[in-house]
């Protein structure tokens, strides 16, 4: 968890990012990703994600702000935007499982993992 500007390693929050960001890093299918998943909570810059390390450095899967949206996918070196997942459809959110295999597919596609 980072917060002014200081990284702290507690337990999680249990907003509903964070509780949703930890139920598709529970379903995520490769355990490579498995291993490197590990849950981000910015309150600083208030976004939750998933971060990966992979082959090419780390990377973070940014939790979605609104049904709507799609999961930003952040190469951390550079704090550029590389690409998105979508994972809601209109006005319903698409399920865990199936995100975290979204996520997985978009790892494997590129070889970075």
């Amino acid at each position: 968890m980072i917060r002014d500007g200081a990284i702290q390693h507690v337990k999680g929050p249990d907003t509903e990012q964070a509780v949703k960001a930890r139920n598709i890093a529970h379903h995520l299918p490769r355990p490579e990703l498995l291993l490197s998943a590990s849950i981000v909570h910015n309150y600083d810059e208030r976004f939750t994600g998933i971060r990966f390390e992979t082959a090419a450095g780390p990377f973070l899967v940014m939790m979605p702000v609104e049904i709507g949206f799609s999961f930003a996918v952040i190469f951390m070196p550079e704090n550029r935007i590389v690409g998105s997942i979508v994972g809601n459809v209109a006005n319903s959110a698409v399920s865990a499982p199936r995100v975290a295999f979204r996520i997985s597919e978009y790892f494997g596609n590129r070889g970075l993992i």
